[in-house]
């Protein structure tokens, strides 16, 4: 038995498709070398990543539409499941002298109606200083700058980590060989991804960016939207050094989410 939403979606896709071959009079060779290049992605090991760039930012913006709670934003290729569960305090997982500046990522998670929820899980992931994943890209070892950790009694958390920088996709594959015949560039904008869950609320997805930073306006992903920018504070001060006890300055980023209920 056929699934009507699956039946009107793909029948109209296909229709849509059709009509654009259509009005560009595309050949049967240009047919194949599109087909080609969702193909060679994949065997590339790029997986999702043609599809993130180009279209998941829309369908993350339709979904948002309908949301009550904070805004989502798109997961990217880049998520693996099973990041380790961190012990208080909350330190991301990562290399002896790992590069890059300390940051402190914190803020506060509550429901729709501004209640403060305990015990919120928060699954965080994001690159290193060279702009590379774990458990993605080679020499870096699994689970570094990826943890799971907690909000406490009132709805707060915190957790210690290093400032990512923007970076460059994957530029020699298929995704980057089509973004080159468009004329654009590689580049994402600093981000911390992070995905939140308690089993009496959707589980949702964001990506915060960094107020001020480089690509916020033309992000090779189209994905950064007035509500994920948060404003990175730079400390410096004797004070504030002396309470984090650290030795140099450091970063903070704030932003609180509220969560839809189930």
């Amino acid at each position: 038995m056929s699934n009507e939403r699956i039946k009107t979606v793909v029948e109209d896709l296909v229709q849509v498709l059709q009509d654009f071959m259509h009005k560009h009079e595309i050949s049967h060779d240009e047919y194949r070398v599109a087909t080609d290049v969702i193909i060679d992605s994949i065997k590339a090991g790029e997986e999702s990543l043609f599809f993130d760039v180009f279209f998941e930012a829309e369908a993350t913006d339709i979904s948002n539409k309908a949301r009550k709670g904070s805004p989502e934003a798109i997961e990217g290729p880049f998520y693996c499941v099973g990041a380790p569960l961190l012990s208080l305090p909350y330190v991301m997982p990562q290399r002896i002298n790992e590069r890059g500046d300390v940051l402190y990522f914190r803020g506060r998670i509550s429901d729709t109606d501004g209640k403060p929820l305990p015990a919120v899980e928060l699954d965080l992931w994001h690159a290193d200083a060279d702009g590379l994943y774990s458990n993605i890209h080679p020499d870096i070892p699994d689970w570094n700058l990826r943890g799971r950790f907690q909000t406490d009694a009132d709805g707060y958390y915190e957790v210690k980590t290093i400032l990512p920088p923007p970076y460059e996709i994957p530029k020699n594959g298929p995704t980057g060989k089509v973004l080159s015949a468009l004329g654009r560039h590689f580049f994402r904008p600093a981000h911390l991804h992070v995905k939140i869950r308690h089993p009496k609320y959707s589980e949702m997805t964001s990506q915060l960016y960094f107020e001020g930073g480089e690509y916020l306006d033309n992000d090779v992903a189209n994905a950064v939207r007035d509500g994920l920018i948060a404003r990175l504070v730079y400390r410096n001060s004797s004070a504030d050094l002396v309470t984090r006890e650290l030795s140099l300055p450091f970063y903070e980023l704030c932003y609180d989410f509220k969560l839809t209920p189930l």
